[in-house]
């Protein structure tokens, strides 16, 4: 996480009752688990104290935080979440702020007196792999913005469809940092949040966590198309998909959202669209009128499919 020290005077960064935060704060920082951004006079006060109050291993972490002060502060920009610690606050509560496009949860030192609100950042998921997909995503983050001092580790807690509410509330219980990310199970843009993202409807924010429902109907939705045909050729899959690949293609060049409600695993077909948008509105006839002839079939002007296998999948 981005940790932004603010308030912080040169007397309270010398006064011992927040001694252990500081430092807490600095070794997660050495340990790569988290980022700390602050005033160049909160780390050259560290650096320069002379009455035993800081360790020379905390002296040592603080001057590699400040080396990398200039990197950091360019993030604070592009992140939508970050942890201000106000000097002002002079106890263990915490709130959350919304700033529009970015959420800001503020405390004061003393919540981070324990070093277990320190480990690892925790993301809750529905399953490994959305997890596993999620770390590429921030290695490549991390690599694409070139955060040559910036590595990107968190905590993943699987839930498994319905009891990923049930892992979210048990880890927030202890006031404990956690995300919660999960798709929105919707094939239509219409249609319900399904599946898992139907027990989080509401605020965003639940004590100390933080809730993200992603705007698609599977993480895989997140994939480009073009990484997806790579990696299809680098597993010698592509002969077997490439109808299917070719037909996503067609579908996101009329209309890009098509890919966010477009089932990856399942795959697609014109009965159960057609069953949808009767359901739910138009959506996906009116993709599908636009598709070249081939794909072209009664149903789609019907706007029902009677096929015993659907004459499209």
């Amino acid at each position: 996480m981005l940790i932004n020290i603010e308030n912080a005077t040169e007397e309270n960064v010398l006064d011992s009752k927040f001694t252990t935060a500081i430092e807490n704060i600095l070794r997660a920082f050495a340990e790569r688990k988290h980022l700390i951004i602050a005033q160049k006079k909160f780390f050259n006060c560290i650096m320069e104290e002379k009455g035993g109050i800081y360790s020379m291993t905390s002296k040592n972490f603080a001057s590699e935080a400040l080396a990398g002060l200039i990197e950091y502060h360019a993030i604070l920009n592009q992140v939508s979440f970050y942890i201000s610690v106000d000097f002002t606050i002079h106890d263990t509560s915490f709130r959350w702020i919304d700033l529009g496009e970015k959420y800001k949860f503020i405390c004061g030192p003393l919540y981070f007196n324990d070093s277990s609100q320190l480990q690892k950042t925790k993301i809750v998921c529905e399953n490994p792999l959305d997890s596993d997909f999620f770390k590429i995503i921030a290695a490549f983050y991390a690599r694409n913005e070139h955060l040559s001092r910036c590595s990107i580790n968190f905590n993943v807690l699987n839930g498994g469809g319905g009891s990923t509410k049930d892992v979210f509330e048990r880890t927030i219980q202890n006031d404990e940092i956690a995300f919660c990310i999960v798709d929105n199970d919707k094939k239509h843009p219409q249609a319900p949040y399904g599946g898992t993202s139907s027990h989080f409807l509401g605020e965003k924010i639940k004590r100390s966590g933080l809730v993200e429902i992603l705007d698609v109907h599977e993480v895989e939705s997140l994939v480009p198309l073009d990484t997806i045909e790579e990696v299809l050729k680098n597993l010698n899959l592509m002969i077997k998909k490439k109808d299917t690949l070719d037909f996503l293609k067609k579908l996101c060049s009329i209309d890009e959202s098509a890919k966010f409600y477009f089932d990856h695993k399942k795959g697609f077909n014109i009965k159960s669209a057609l069953e949808l948008d009767n359901t739910h509105g138009d959506f996906w006839r009116p993709i599908l009128k636009k598709l070249n002839h081939e794909y072209d079939c009664e149903c789609i002007e019907s706007k029902k499919c009677k096929c015993c296998n659907s004459c499209l999948a």
